[in-house]
């Protein structure tokens, strides 16, 4: 898969995907409800729930970061805003599997083409300020190390309100999440998803790139359109069952601080500060649930000592002090060159993933690779929303 030369960890996890059939009758209604908003039901599913935690992870952060299904009615920051500042996350990243996506969300959305299309690009000329605002703080954050600044937060919080202003970096922070899951295997891209997007999106360097056999196909569809009356109906017709399941992933779990912040310090044994930043309650609830579940030793197949010194390979990359100190408290670290080489490979933005490295980690099992893959994600994640939270 991909380009001659360039590797991807799927020929170590396929084994282990669990059947698109399995997942129906277990999530069924999520499912299609992630289909209404996106278009497909998206690969990455089968290799999320080979380590189910991942699976419940990725389903607890979509929705409560971008305040779903709420978003799709227009309550909340301005929904074409919010996909555009997606797309230019993705893009920085190096991630043409979620740049896919995200254009077919913003898309989806109500966000011009021409807007999508300058959003990929240098000339931001057709953007209004709000708009540059925001792809310019996604910018910001989204390559291996913040480039964030001052003037880039004041500027958002000056042409938005501090709560819009707040979902939009939930937005970019997500992406890193899953800029570094789909970039990091590998995750193969929905051919539906090229034919509705690539004609827009290519003329500004997009390509499928490893995502896609042969690294080409020549578009056969239409953009997508904007969201209808049909669409809203489906979205109201599937979005309590995807409720009822966030409640039961989330359930016990504080979504204020400081009662959060204690919560995590008695389950993992640390609080995570950059919680007592956030105001929206469903994000940092959903924050707080994606935190235990990854640091949790009976969740863990490779331990969570073994996470630990992951995460601190990435937070060397990444250039993040901050985090490193705030790992270093969950207790010591403990080597496995697999795992540490798997981290350090998936870490830059995009990832750096080379035969030599699916060699060494031919040992580990798919579960254990997503399992690493999802946490060095989360840090990714951690690095954005704290990289804009916490003082220059």
């Amino acid at each position: 898969m991909g380009k001659p030369g360039e590797a991807t960890l799927l020929s170590l996890v396929k084994p282990g995907a669990v059947p698109f059939e399995r997942l129906h009758e277990r999530y069924g209604g999520l499912l299609e409800l992630v289909r209404t908003l996106i278009g497909v039901v998206p690969n990455c599913d089968p290799y999320l729930e080979i380590w189910p935690a991942a699976f419940r992870t990725y389903n607890v952060l979509v929705p409560n970061f971008l305040n779903l299904p709420f978003t799709v009615w227009g309550i909340g920051a301005p929904k074409e805003l919010l996909g555009l500042a997606m797309y230019a996350a993705s893009r920085t990243a190096g991630c043409m599997y979620c740049s896919a996506h995200t254009c077919s969300f913003a898309l989806r959305r109500g966000a011009a083409p021409e807007k999508v299309a300058g959003a990929g690009g240098e000339d931001l000329s057709v953007l209004s300020p709000v708009e540059r605002a925001a792809v310019a703080v996604a910018r910001a954050l989204s390559g291996t190390r913040s480039k964030l600044t001052d003037a880039h937060r004041k500027e958002l919080e000056v042409q938005l309100s501090g709560a819009d202003a707040e979902w939009i970096v939930l937005g970019i922070g997500m992406m890193g999440f899953l800029n570094k899951f789909m970039d990091g295997l590998g995750v193969e891209l929905e051919a539906s998803t090229v034919d509705e997007v690539s004609a827009l999106i290519s003329p500004s360097g997009w390509s499928p790139g490893k995502h896609l056999d042969g690294g080409h196909r020549e578009a056969k569809g239409e953009p997508p359109r904007a969201d209808s009356l049909w669409t809203k109906a489906r979205v109201v017709r599937y979005a309590p069952g995807a409720i009822a399941l966030d409640k039961k992933w989330t359930r016990g779990v504080p979504d204020r601080w400081p009662q959060v912040g204690e919560y995590l310090k008695q389950r993992i044994g640390y609080d995570f500060p950059v919680l007592s930043r956030l105001t929206h309650r469903r994000a940092i609830r959903g924050l707080a649930t994606m935190l235990r579940d990854n640091l949790d030793a009976g969740e863990s197949l490779v331990g969570v000592p073994t996470k630990v010194a992951a995460g601190l390979e990435f937070a060397r990359v990444a250039g993040d002090a901050v985090l490193e100190a705030q790992l270093s408290k969950l207790g010591p670290a403990r080597a496995d060159p697999r795992v540490e080489a798997l981290a350090r490979a998936v870490a830059p933005s995009p990832s750096r993933v080379s035969s030599e490295v699916v060699e060494q980690c031919s040992g580990l099992s798919p579960a254990a690779i997503v399992e690493v893959v999802t946490f060095v994600s989360l840090m990714q994640l951690l690095h954005r929303v704290e990289g804009y939270y916490a003082p220059s």
